[in-house]
């Protein structure tokens, strides 16, 4: 009986240089919210918090935590087609809105809350945040610098006489402010 053998001679080399990439991804939970009243909070208790007495009909570039830092996307046509490029930092400065939808018939707050906001924008703190809590997204609290409260859709306030007589707002309450941080960071 005949028997073969064989012999091979290998090299192993360093492994060569690899790269490794990872991205974090942000999901966000399933949230139907619940029946707690956001809030406000002036630094100091210098004035008092204010609980909001209904909730906004809508609201802008928040869920459960901010949407307000979406990756930005840029296209540009090219000779033969298009070149698209997607940076995955963000702009942290969109606002958020919380919008009360009253019509010239239809009040959604009172004059008295309105008023309280109104204390809390004209009266930024000299030093410290004020903190937004909405409490029926998330338990945690923001630092918030507040921009705006148009009644009416103007930046000028509008009231009507019958309405205030009985203490309501009868038109679209848009307050709108920007988050800076996260209370407790």
């Amino acid at each position: 009986m005949a028997e073969l053998t064989a012999e091979t001679t290998f090299t192993i080399l360093a492994a060569p240089e690899y790269f490794e990439e990872y991205e974090d991804l942000v999901l966000y939970p399933e949230n139907a919210g619940v029946n707690a009243m956001r809030e406000l909070r002036y630094p100091g208790d210098v004035l008092p918090p204010l609980v909001y007495e209904s909730m906004p009909d809508r609201w802008e570039n928040f869920d459960s935590v901010p949407w307000t830092n979406r990756p930005m996307a840029k296209s540009e046509l090219t000779i033969s087609s298009a070149q698209v490029v997607q940076w995955p930092g963000y702009l942290p400065d969109r606002p958020i809105r919380e919008v009360w939808k009253g019509t010239d018939n239809k009040s959604k707050i009172t004059a008295s809350f309105l008023r309280r906001l109104h204390e809390y924008f004209v009266n930024p703190p000299i030093s410290g945040y004020i903190t937004w809590w909405p409490k029926d997204r998330t338990e945690q609290g923001y630092f918030i610098v507040i921009e705006s409260l148009q009644v009416g859709g103007q930046d000028i306030t509008v009231f009507d006489f019958l309405a205030l007589r009985a203490s309501l707002v009868p038109m679209e309450v848009t307050f709108q402010f920007r988050i800076v941080g996260e209370v407790g960071e």
